[in-house]
């Protein structure tokens, strides 16, 4: 009995809500124009963790979010969340809901000023189910070399290496596409170290 109690409290202290509402609520002393927005917040949440973390974000940021995006695996939704779209994606191939979420992701933060503010959400999975190519590389390509890549062993380390050479939206890209808005992320990651 006492070992299921501690099995259970452990899985609890590693479940996505309690982890983003510890970090986003961390942020009310430290990053005060996070609960009082000049401008638009948008809040978009990548990965299989991608709905929960949005949950729990829109409980926090209710009445002030503008907009808030989900991009997670097929499956991972748990229904509809007020103030959100929510797109399911290949993983861990990406596929074309994977550049169609990229590519609203990037339409919100499109025309972002200094006043605004994106809040992303980043869980395990977030880089295949995050992608838009570079003009000159299809997503076919990135879709062969990802598997190429899986079937010869390459760890998710290496897999994003190369990943992000290709993509639009990885190695800083998309936060350059937010402009002047400030950025912040929360990021819950299955990788080790």
């Amino acid at each position: 009995e006492d070992a299921r109690e501690i099995a259970q409290e452990a899985i609890k202290a590693v479940l996505p809500e309690p982890a983003v509402i510890k970090a986003l609520t961390a942020w009310k002393t430290t990053r005060p124009a996070l609960w009082e927005p000049k401008g638009r917040l948008l809040v978009i949440a990548l990965g299989k963790a991608a709905w929960r973390m949005a949950q729990a974000a829109g409980e926090i940021f209710e009445h002030r979010m503008h907009a808030g995006l989900i991009i997670t695996k097929y499956g991972h939704a748990g229904g509809p969340l007020k103030g959100f779209d929510i797109i399911e994606a290949g993983h861990p191939l990406p596929d074309e809901n994977s550049v169609a979420g990229a590519t609203k992701a990037l339409e919100m933060v499109s025309g972002l000023n200094a006043d605004d503010q994106v809040v992303m959400l980043i869980s395990g999975g977030g880089s295949s189910l995050f992608e838009k190519p570079m003009k000159g590389v299809t997503l076919r390509e990135i879709q062969d070399l990802t598997d190429q890549l899986l079937e010869k062993g390459a760890d998710i380390g290496e897999i994003n290496t190369i990943r992000k050479r290709l993509s639009s939206v990885k190695g800083g890209r998309f936060a350059e596409a937010c402009g002047e808005a400030r950025v912040m992320a929360v990021v819950l990651s299955d990788v080790l170290g």
